[in-house]
Formats: C-alpha cells, structure tokens, sequence
C-alpha cells in the first residue's frame, strides 16, 4: 500500500505536462516559421509562373504572326510585278503567276482571285484574271472593294528619292495585295525620282472566308490549342479599325478589350527561306526586298490579340497563387492541428495515467482497510479471545459490514468494467420509485449509522412508477448517499426527494439527494462525472474515493434513458445531485 501511494506522489510531484507543451510550443514556432518560407517561396513560384506564362504566350503569339506573315510575304514575292513587262505581256505572266501559286503554295486558298483596276480619266474600271481565256475580263465593283476604289482613286503623283520604293502593297480592307505598275525603275541614289499618275493596278485578293474558317482557325488551334496554350482567347482585328474583329477564336469572350499581348501582322517580313522565290526585277545588285529600302515594306496591316480566358494574365497568376496557398495553408493548419491534438493526446494520456495510478491505490486502500478489519476479528474469533455471547455479536455486525463495503467496491469496480467491454446487460422492468429510495437508503444503512447521518426523505407515495434495472439504479443512488455522506462535513445530514414533472411535453421522475458539505469547486462541476477525476478538495485530504462513483451514475442514467446533473451553491453551500428519468404512463406495466 505504502509503495503505491509513494508512486503516485512522485507522479503528482513530476511536471510531465511540460515536455508535451513544450514540444507543442518548439512545433508551432516551426510551423509559423515554415509558413512564413512557404508564403515568400509561393510569392517567388508565382512570379516565375508569370514569366514563364509571358514567355511561352510570347512564342506561341510570335509563332502564330510569324506563320501568317510567312505566306502574306510569298504571296508579295509570287506575284510581285516586274517593271520591264510590257502591258500586253501582263495578262499571261498573271496567269502563269496564279497557276504557280496554286500549285506550289503551302495555302492554296489563301488567294482568292487576282484583280486589274485601270484608270481611264476619272474613271476606275476593274477587271478579273480569268485563267482559262489568260486575260482580264471586265466585272463590276462589288461593296467590299469600295474602300479600295475610293483610295485609289484619291492618289496622285508624287515626288520620291530614287532608292526608296513606294508604300507597303498592303490592303487590310481588301484584305490583300495591292501592286502598283506602270512603274518606271529605281534610279541613281540620292536623285529625286517623280512617279507619274499610275494607270494599272494588280489587286491579289485573299479569300476572307478561307481566312476567318481555315487559315486563322488553324494557327489558333496549332498555337493556342495545346494544353500550354488552351487557357488563351484569340481575336484579329484592323490596326486602322480596332472595334472591327476579323476573327475570334472563342465567340463567348472578347479578347479585344484589354488583351495580355499585342502584335503586329500582315506583314512583308524577311524570310531566308523565301529568298529564291525574289525575281529580282531589276536583278541590280542590293534591289532585294529584304534588303535597304525593302524594311519599309515590314509595317503590319493587323493586330493580333491574346487575352487569358480567366480575364487577365495576372488574374491566372493570382488565381494560381491563391490555390498553392490554400493548399500549402491547408497542409500546414493539418499539421499544426494535428500536433495540437498530439499535445492534447499527450496530456490525458498522462492525466489519465496519473488517474489510473490514484485508483489503484484507491482501491487497494479501501480493499485493504475491510480486509483488515476481517482478518483481525476472524483471528480473535478463531484463537477465543472473544467468548462472550455480546462480543461475538459485536464481531459478527463488524465482519458483516465491512464484508459488505468490501463488496460494494467488488460492484463498483466490476460495474465500471462491465460499461467499458460493452457487456453489461440491463434487465428493466417497472420498478416504484419509493421502493427505490427505501432500498438505497436500506443498503447504506451501515454507513448512515456509523457516521450518526440524519437523513431526511420526500418521497410522495403516488410518484409515477419508472422501467429501471432495480439493481443497478439502485446502486446509482446508494453512490450518491454515501458521496453525501463522505463530504457532507461536520453536519451529518442528507436529504432524499422525489418528484414528478412535465419536461419537454415527457413526463419524467426527478430523484435528488443533497448535502449540507463544504461543496464542489467551479472548476471541478465540468469533470465530476469523467472516470478517476476527483475534485481538489477530495484529492487534496483524507476522504477515500477511487473517482468511479459518478462516473457509474452518469452511464447507468444514460442507459435508462435519464440525466444526471449537479448543482452546488459554492463552497459551504452543500451540493444536489438529481436523476431524471422517464416515468412509465399510468397503469403501463414494464
């Protein structure tokens, strides 16, 4: 007895939940620290996302202009006039040009027709390649080709340095080529060279359905397709005329308005795979196109618009960020959530310990102290030390009632168990709640009269009877009678009543039993019912106790479909366990 009561004072006097709170403390201080490195190495992930986003909507946009611009420039070097062709030479070098192009071109289809405007006074007449009668037949002026009447019908002659060529043969309202002829050759540099009135025109005309149904589709999806690039709304408009989409790729969103990149297109770019396709008019050293003077032509007739189907490059950005905050944020609060409740786990663990160590030296006190007694009256008895008729009846009423406290702690402590392995089985039947009272009241009789308790009871004949293990409630009382009893303090009274009430439109029987103690402690009424909990001031004196009385009352309450609450006044106020159980209808029988 005396070793285990010296463990649980070493167990009492350790300081064992500090190591817990302080692995708890050095765990959260790296958990803020690790999500402080977590935030800034988010930031810097997110603003490498954004460059590497920029960088690859850049290629792929370059990619997508640079395609394009590549068979806007072989159209420009196929059918680029020569300015020593004779007028009547032009017809049939239009055809043979036409024909080359259909079959050599990668896009085939991005030519529709070819077009010959000859000025005749102030007037325009317009003519089509017809390819099979190699000549230009008359035809009208169609509403899409009024733009390109009106400009050039407003040209005049100008005056320009001899080694610089004439503007950009782009037409975006075309949209197409748009070749001046009738033009006389480059001459000496730094001599003015005036160009008279041009006479003919050679119009190339794309076909703007092939463009806006084949040509541009299929760069969108070949650039913008891919996984890299699905996130990306495309649209094409004029540089002269922005508000007008040529195309877009998704029709539900308007990548016009404040596009993530823009770049120029529809334009002569110097392409070195398309060198061999130059004629060279003059074929005079250094007249190349794509050299000197040629990078006048590079000026773009287009804007290509790029913007992120999410509103914004940086909305992506930002949305990418927030989602790898929310789940580093996620990880971290699991882990520090699970250290918690590690620390937490740690700290019942050892109170529970602590708990275990004090029942057990509990129990082996209140085992050892019957046990005692019995032996000690048993050997009187035995070696006639005691022969006289009283005595031997004064030692029978002492083995008899320590014999039944030793038993009682025997129940108690089976009762526990029984609750904790699942196997404890309750018979109900209808049980009155007087003959409750008086049998608990019976079974602690021993005590009662040792400790000269008054015991007061209320308990109205009439009281609705209630379906109740007798045995089991029984005990449940006779816990709560001997609870008040051991600290009832200087003044040996209990008090026992019993009512029947209306709850929550249930019919319910209500048993306390008071004292008139020092009573319970604040901060111990929200764990007086917990297994091996006893208050400071039962822990910190002499009452006996194991800490499973209440803990027995709750689970048998709970079984019968009760409640058991406690209320104390503070200290010196005495206390009031009461037991509320559903009451059996009237003349119901269990």
């Amino acid at each position: 007895m005396s070793r285990l009561a010296g463990i649980a004072q070493i167990v009492r006097r350790r300081d064992l939940p500090l190591l817990p709170l302080a692995i708890g403390a050095v765990l959260l201080v790296l958990l803020a620290v690790l999500a402080a490195l977590q935030y800034r190495w988010i930031g810097q992930v997110s603003v490498m996302e954004r460059q590497r986003m920029q960088a690859s909507l850049a290629t792929a946009a370059g990619h997508f202009t640079e395609d394009f611009d590549r068979e806007v420039t072989r159209a420009f070097l196929y059918f680029h006039p020569e300015p020593d062709v004779q007028p009547a030479e032009r017809p049939e070098r239009a055809v043979r040009q036409y024909e080359r192009w259909l079959a050599e071109a990668p896009e085939p289809g991005l030519v529709r027709d070819l077009l010959l405007v000859t000025r005749s006074g102030g007037d325009l007449r317009l003519a089509q390649l017809r390819p099979r009668g190699k000549a230009f037949e008359p035809t009208a002026w169609t509403a899409d080709l009024e733009p390109l009447r009106r400009r050039l019908a407003a040209l005049a002659p100008i005056s320009l340095p001899a080694d610089l060529p004439p503007s950009p043969p782009l037409a975006a309202d075309v949209p197409g080529l748009v070749f001046p002829l009738d033009l006389p050759p480059f001459g000496e540099p730094g001599r003015p060279r005036s160009l008279p009135e041009v006479r003919e025109h050679l119009v190339v005309r794309f076909d703007n359905q092939a463009l806006v149904s084949t040509v541009l589709p299929a760069l969108s999806r070949r650039y913008f397709g891919a996984p890299a690039g699905a996130g990306y709304a495309v649209s094409v408009v004029p540089v002269d005329d922005p508000r007008r989409v040529l195309f877009r790729s998704d029709p539900d969103l308007s990548a016009a308005a404040a596009p993530d990149l823009r770049l120029v297109m529809f334009r002569l770019r110097p392409f070195e795979e398309l060198r061999g396709l130059w004629s060279g008019g003059q074929r005079t050293p250094g007249r190349h196109p794509f050299r000197g003077p040629g990078a006048h032509f590079r000026q773009g007739a287009w804007w290509l618009l790029v913007k992120h189907r999410n509103g914004s490059l940086e909305e992506a950005v930002a949305g990418f960020r927030r989602r790898n905050l929310a789940v580093s944020l996620g990880i971290v609060a699991l882990v520090a959530a699970t250290s918690v409740l590690m620390v937490a786990a740690t700290q019942r663990a050892q109170r529970l310990a602590r708990q275990q160590i004090d029942f057990v030296a509990g129990v082996s006190h209140e085992l050892h102290t019957p046990l005692t007694a019995i032996r000690s009256a048993g050997q009187n008895l035995a070696d006639g030390v005691v022969a006289e008729p009283a005595q031997v009846r004064r030692y029978g009423a002492l083995i008899e009632r320590e014999g039944r406290r030793l038993s009682d702690r025997v129940a108690q402590v089976l009762e526990f168990a029984g609750f904790h392995s699942g196997r404890r089985a309750y018979t109900l039947r209808r049980v009155d709640v007087s003959e409750l009272v008086s049998g608990a009241l019976a079974d602690s009789r021993w005590l009662l009269e040792e400790r000269r308790v008054r015991v007061e009871t209320e308990v109205p004949a009439d009281l609705p009877a209630v379906l109740a293990d007798a045995g089991a409630l029984k005990r449940a009382l006779q816990n709560l009678i001997e609870n008040a009893v051991k600290y009832g303090g200087r003044e040996p009274w209990v008090g026992l009543r019993a009512r029947s009430l209306e709850e929550s439109g249930e019919r319910v029987v209500e048993v306390a039993v008071e004292d008139r103690g020092p009573g319970i402690c604040r901060e111990d009424l929200p764990f007086l019912f917990e297994p091996f909990y006893r208050g400071r001031e039962a822990a910190a004196g002499t009452v006996p106790g194991s800490g499973l009385g209440l803990s027995i009352v709750r689970q048998v309450v709970r079984a019968h479909r009760g409640r058991v609450t406690v209320a104390s006044g503070g200290p010196g106020r005495g206390s009031a366990f009461t037991l509320r159980l559903p009451a059996l209808p009237q003349g119901e029988a269990g």
